[in-house]
């Protein structure tokens, strides 16, 4: 009974070991794509090449699992494996006795094919299974068309795993590398020349210049589709009323040109213009010729500043700044976990705004002012008063004999240096502060400004307080007023029997020489 027992445990194992040695082997290749963008939802990966080994075996029938952790495939089979088009597919499809025929999706019984595509829409890891077809020797064939969504991910690269049933692997070729690098596709913004506009004049006095640079080499242009990347620039603010910004048609880098196109991704090739009334801060630029891969690319933007004849002057000052971001911009899947099925759809990119770099601001001609010595000792009841006037109001041209000032209203920003010690005894750094609203004293609008015809005054205590400072101070101040034509007054009293004072000095100009006349 032991004898007839071990008998047929051995007759299985050869059986088995038989069954074993016939199936096939396949090596498995890749050529890696170099670098995706971090941000991409439609990102290439690199093809898979499947190999039958030549040791006489044929194929058994079973399949081939090519999985891609961590990232989901984002478009559709093929309609047919061999469509050299758009899509997930089989490509270059032979064995020995002549070039063998791929079958469409689904592959039928028997035939060399995609069985499925997994999209892993909510696993976050997409899927493609092989149809492996039984009796065939010298196969070899490609997965081509895989496109996944690396935005949101973690990986510097992509790694694919490979899985099979009934036939094998080559041992230590279980995974492919598919993508060497995932990076970002903006390296950098920069504004090479800011724009600039006179408040007082309303003049433009420089247009601005904005550069994007690509993060690597062809990261702005993908060869394996018609369609070339974007990005998208978003202003912070609106412009103040009068003044737009308009964003030429066309723009380019070193070998492409570039043209606005709509947010779906569609060209517009027509300027844009954005104004204080308008309700979209977004421009869109595309690439719509071939860059050059041998180089790293940097866009350039000429977008040009305008102030209309009928704007109120002065303007407000204003700081506009830009971030910007690769575009068309959409989510990997729409609301049905639908995958992409047509090659117009790509690329797209998630979100990821580079910057601020300033776009362009408004100036004033200001008044730079110097309180040469003031001071609060809150133990001896010393304090100092300040007085500003904002002189843009005046007589006019016919009572003073010349050319008036043009009326404005503005901030004054107060530079405080303490004396070294203080009169606390300790080492306090610099520090500012700019009149807004509900700051102290009397005679500033309620957005904190000092208007034209204005006086502010107020104390030294009440602007350190305002400043979250000690209360105790000895030094100078610098005030620096978003207005021409100021003048003031200072007092340092101790409100009984002393009190000391003088003009506030106006500070003419450069202070890059030798000796200082103020003109006082």
């Amino acid at each position: 009974m032991k004898t007839r027992t071990l008998l047929i445990a051995a007759v299985m194992f050869l059986g088995l070991a038989a069954a074993s040695f016939a199936q096939a082997t396949f090596t498995v290749g890749s050529i890696p794509v170099t670098a995706v963008i971090n941000t991409g939802q439609v990102e290439q990966t690199g093809d898979i090449t499947f190999t039958q080994v030549n040791n006489g075996n044929a194929t058994v029938a079973g399949t081939i699992t090519v999985t891609y952790p961590g990232t989901p495939i984002t478009v559709a089979m093929s309609a047919t494996n061999g469509n050299p088009g758009f899509g997930v597919r089989i490509v270059n499809a032979a064995a020995t006795g002549g070039v063998l025929t791929v079958a469409g999706n689904p592959a039928p019984t028997g035939d060399l094919g995609i069985l499925s595509v997994s999209s892993g829409a909510t696993t976050g890891t997409g899927q493609v299974v092989i149809a492996i077809p039984a009796g065939l020797t010298g196969l070899s064939f490609t997965l081509t068309g895989v496109r996944v969504a690396v935005a949101g991910t973690t990986l510097s690269n992509q790694v694919a795993l490979i899985s099979t049933t009934n036939n094998a692997i080559t041992a230590g070729q279980t995974s492919v590398v598919v993508i060497s690098s995932i990076a970002p596709g903006i390296a950098s913004i920069k504004t090479t020349t800011t724009g600039n506009i006179n408040a007082v004049t309303g003049g433009v006095a420089a247009n601005p210049v904005i550069t994007v640079k690509e993060g690597f080499l062809n990261a702005f242009g993908d060869p394996t589709v018609a369609t070339e990347a974007g990005i998208r620039i978003t202003l912070s603010a609106n412009p103040p009323a009068g003044v737009s910004v308009v964003f030429p048609a066309t723009a380019s880098t070193a070998s492409a040109l570039w043209e606005t196109m709509n947010s779906d991704g569609t060209i517009l090739n027509a300027p844009v213009t954005i104004s204080s009334t308008s309700s979209n801060l977004t421009v869109f630029y595309r690439e719509v010729s071939p860059n050059d891969p041998t180089q790293q690319e940097t866009l350039t933007i000429n977008p040009t500043l305008s102030v209309s004849s009928t704007a109120t002057l002065p303007l407000p000052a204003t700081t506009i700044t830009y971030t910007v971001s690769l575009a068309p911009i959409g989510t990997a899947f729409d609301t049905n976990n639908a995958v992409i099925t047509t090659a117009s759809l790509i690329p797209r990119y998630a979100a990821l705004e580079v910057g601020p770099a300033t776009l362009f601001t408004i100036t004033g001609l200001n008044t730079v002012m110097l309180v040469p010595f003031a001071q609060t000792v809150t133990a001896l009841g010393f304090n100092t008063g300040l007085a500003i006037s904002n002189t843009t109001e005046d007589p006019g041209t016919t009572a003073m004999g010349f050319t008036t000032a043009t009326p404005q209203s503005g901030t004054m920003t107060f530079y405080f240096f303490p004396s070294l010690p203080s009169p606390t005894g300790t080492n306090p750094t610099n520090f500012t502060y700019t009149t807004t609203a509900g700051s102290p004293g009397n005679g500033l609008d309620a957005s904190g400004r000092l208007i034209s015809g204005g006086t502010y005054s107020v104390l030294l205590s009440q602007l350190l307080a305002a400043a979250g400072q000690p209360a105790d101070f000895s030094g100078y101040i610098f005030i620096i007023t978003n207005f021409t034509n100021a003048h003031g007054f200072w007092t340092i009293s101790d409100f009984k029997s002393f009190s000391q004072g003088g003009a506030i000095l106006i500070v003419p100009g450069a202070r890059n020489f030798s000796g200082e006349n103020l003109n006082n």
